[in-house]
């Protein structure tokens, strides 16, 4: 998977929670946020070469969607939607309930990505999920 953020980038749109001398770890996050906006916009850049978008604004807003999921990961700790394992969503045991205050999967998630990527990747179009005229794609 070719990374599409790198730590100068990130670094240039004035997120902090990895400084310069922290690259590998930030390669190991990078790739996961990257993996859950990809799917979020249907592997738009896999289909389509990010070197050569003639509309910058599209590929400055996926690369803060991944800036922002980066952030998310790194504030919460959950990289997946399976990551928060056996969490309850709310237990009762006679008249005692009980229930966490913030769910941060049910919250602050939309489609695997935080909201603010998702807000993102969505006012740009790359959310869209139309059908591809495979016939006239070589015309």
């Amino acid at each position: 998977m070719e990374q599409r953020l790198t730590l100068t980038e990130y670094l240039g749109m004035h997120y902090d929670s990895f400084s310069n001398k922290d690259e590998d770890a930030f390669n190991k996050v990078e790739r996961k946020a990257q993996r859950a906006v990809d799917a979020a916009c249907h592997y738009y850049y896999e289909d389509h070469d990010i070197k050569n978008d003639t509309w910058s604004q599209r590929v400055n807003a996926y690369k803060t969607a991944i800036a922002e999921q980066i952030e998310f990961i790194q504030e919460t700790g959950i990289d997946a939607s399976y990551s928060n394992g056996d969490a309850f969503k709310s237990v009762s045991i006679g008249r005692l309930s009980l229930a966490p205050a913030v769910d941060a999967i049910t919250n602050g998630t939309v489609n695997g990505v935080c909201k603010e990527a998702y807000d993102l990747l969505g006012h740009y179009g790359l959310l869209y999920c139309g059908v591809r005229d495979y016939a006239t794609k070589n015309k």
